[in-house]
Order: structure tokens, then C-alpha cells, then sequence
């Protein structure tokens, strides 16, 4: 098994409130018809959100080029906050590093965004390299797995995970329709950072407190299914492409998933304490917590929902440093779970020890 050592993530500096992005939606909408939708906002338990620009910048047209400049210039250096603070105080440091995984949807980088951190930060210059680009909101559980995959082959080694999304980027003032006025109620902006060790690593030798171990990991493909979440890509940018039945998926593709992969690992889902999904919306969350038993529940991701709202690959990485820090573990097994673009099912089974 491989080690979930530390979790660092980082908000960029411009906060909005639920209320607020209603009122500026609802003044940008030059379709009554489209004002029933706005009831989004109220239903989709958010509180805030984070962005890289002042709210002011969403009312204003931005081409291709000024939407992916925003990216180098400002989610370059949040993740690079992220990685720093995954690493403050910790006793690996950036040159120690072995492999890194970066993640991201909504910045197009040829050099990617590792490349961008390893002129940043000082990285070893034969640091192994695996940019992931286009996993969406899956982005998190499948670098973690990805990452566990790596470290099964290298049990001495050190992975750093860092997933970025910029929702800011993918904003338009002037081509508000239903799928856009949702996706205003839930994404935001924000980094995560992983640092996952071997179980040969000499940190993980010498360990003398609990940590997550990834045990095992799953993933799934519904055939059929590209037009269920993505990216729209036109002239002026991304536009966001999100199915109403995605919480319908949940109870069928994500179930069947669950089922078979809890059955091929022999665990039963009474063994199985904390859920820590990724929260796509108030629904995806509600499907989920349906399916699982009575004690178990999703609190952590629904307070990562609640105060950052949808900011896709990183926030699973959220909702696992919210557990951490917040959550009382008793029992043997956890579960990591992510949906994305695909459409994709990630799994991953996690064990405290």
C-alpha cells in the first residue's frame, strides 16, 4: 500500500458570497424565461466562493488568449501556494521529490503545468513527470490512483500530486443559458497538493502516528457517454457541458461500480466509515449518500461544498484534509470516490493504519 502523507491546498483572494453571484447573475440574464433557474443558487447548499479576478472581471468579454494568460499568471502561483503549503514543516522537501503528477481542465500549458513549477520551484531536474489534462472533476481520485500505481512499482519513491482548476476561465457574461447559470452556482477557483510516499520510503519506516493508506483503486467507463460533462470548445473559450442525469448515474453506473468493487476486495460496506467524495453538486451528493449504509455519511464533502463550492480536480483533495483534520477514524476502511468527464467513475479503497 502506498502512503497519503500530506495534504497542503490554497483559495486564491477574491471571495463571493452564494447571494452575491445570484444578484449578479440574475442582472446579466437578458432571458426572463431563464430566471426560474436562478432558484440554483439557493438549492445547491454553497455558501461562498473563491476566484483569481474581482467579480467585476466577469462582466467584461475575454478571448481564448486573455482566458489562458489568466491561467499561466494566476493559477500557476496557486499551485504553487498549494504545493508549499503541502510541504510547510514537513520533513521531505521539494528536492527530495520523485515524481509529480499535475492536473488540470482549465488551462491549455504546452510546456504543461509541471514544467511551469519545476522553473518555479527547485525541483530536481530528473524529477519524473505525468501531466494529466482533461479529467474534470475525476481529476483528483484518478492522480491519487495514478499515483498509487507509481509507488507499487517504486516503493522508495515519493509522488507529489498537484491538481489546479481556474472555473473563473471558463465564465461568459454575454451566453447565459441553463447549463452556464448552473455551473455559475457551483464552481470556483482553488489548488490541491498530495504527497503520497512508498511503503519502503524511509518516512513511512519511521511513522509513529495513523495515516490513510490507498489499499486499492477502481476505475470505470460508461461507453456512450461523452456528451454528459465536459468542455463545449468555441471561439472565445470553454463552455461548460453539464447533464441534469449525472445524479441519475449515481444510482445506477456509480452503484454497479461500488458493488463490483467492493466485492473483488471481499470488504463489506459495514466496514467501510468515512465516504470522501467528491462533491459535483448538492444532488450527486444526496444519490450517494442513499446508496450507502446508515452510518456513514458525507459531511466532509458536504462541508467542502458548503464553503468552497465545486472547484472540480483539487476538491477532492479538500475533502480529504477536512476529514483529516476534523474526523474521528474507528474503522478499518474509508472510500475516495470522484465522477468526471467520460463519463468516469474513480474509486479509490482507503485503509487507516
Amino acid at each position: 500500500m502506498s502512503v497519503l502523507y500530506n495534504i497542503g491546498t490554497a483559495l486564491p483572494n477574491y471571495e463571493l458570497k452564494q447571494n452575491q453571484a445570484k444578484g449578479f447573475i440574475s442582472k446579466l440574464l437578458e432571458d426572463c424565461r431563464l430566471s426560474k433557474y436562478l432558484s440554483v443558487f439557493d438549492t445547491a447548499n454553497i455558501e461562498q466562493r473563491y476566484f483569481v479576478v474581482d467579480p467585476i472581471w466577469f462582466q467584461e468579454p475575454h478571448g481564448v488568449k486573455e482566458r489562458n494568460e489568466l491561467f499561466i499568471k494566476r493559477g500557476v502561483h496557486l499551485a504553487e501556494k498549494a504545493i508549499l503549503n503541502c510541504l510547510k514543516d514537513q520533513e521531505l522537501h521539494i528536492k527530495d521529490i520523485d515524481a509529480i503528477i499535475s492536473v488540470t481542465s482549465t488551462g491549455v500549458l504546452t510546456p504543461p503545468l509541471d514544467v511551469h513549477l519545476l522553473n518555479r520551484l527547485p525541483f530536481r531536474d530528473n524529477v519524473k513527470r505525468y501531466p494529466l489534462f482533461g479529467l474534470g472533476c475525476a481529476g483528483g481520485g484518478i492522480a491519487l490512483s495514478r499515483a498509487h500505481d507509481y509507488l507499487k512499482a517504486n516503493p522508495d519513491d515519493s509522488v507529489l500530486i498537484i491538481t489546479c482548476e481556474l472555473a473563473s476561465v471558463a465564465f461568459h457574461h454575454d451566453s447565459l443559458d441553463k447549463q452556464n447559470i448552473v455551473g455559475a452556482a457551483l464552481f470556483g477557483d482553488g489548488a490541491g497538493c498530495a504527497l503520497l510516499l512508498g511503503r519502503e520510503h524511509p518516512l513511512v519506516k519511521q511513522l509513529k502516528t495513523p495515516k490513510l493508506h490507498i489499499k486499492e483503486t477502481s476505475s470505470k467507463l460508461l461507453n456512450d457517454s461523452m456528451d454528459v460533462m465536459g468542455w463545449d470548445v468555441r471561439d472565445d473559450g470553454f463552455y461548460v457541458i453539464f447533464a441534469t442525469e449525472i445524479p441519475n448515474l449515481v444510482k445506477t453506473f456509480w452503484n454497479n461500480h461500488l458493488t463490483s468493487f467492493l466485492s473483488q476486495q471481499n470488504v463489506s460496506s459495514s466496514y467501510i466509515e468515512h465516504i470522501l467524495a467528491h462533491p459535483g453538486g448538492r444532488k450527486v451528493l444526496e444519490e450517494v449518500e442513499a446508496i450507502m449504509d446508515n452510518h456513514q455519511d458525507l459531511q466532509f464533502s458536504k462541508n467542502i461544498l458548503k464553503k468552497y463550492g465545486n472547484m472540480s480536480s483539487p476538491t477532492v483533495l479538500f475533502v480529504i484534509k477536512e476529514a483529516l483534520q476534523y474526523g474521528e477514524f474507528n474503522l478499518p476502511y474509508h472510500l475516495v470516490t470522484a465522477l468526471g468527464p467520460g463519463f468516469t467513475s474513480e474509486i479509490l479503497l482507503m485503509e487507516w493504519q
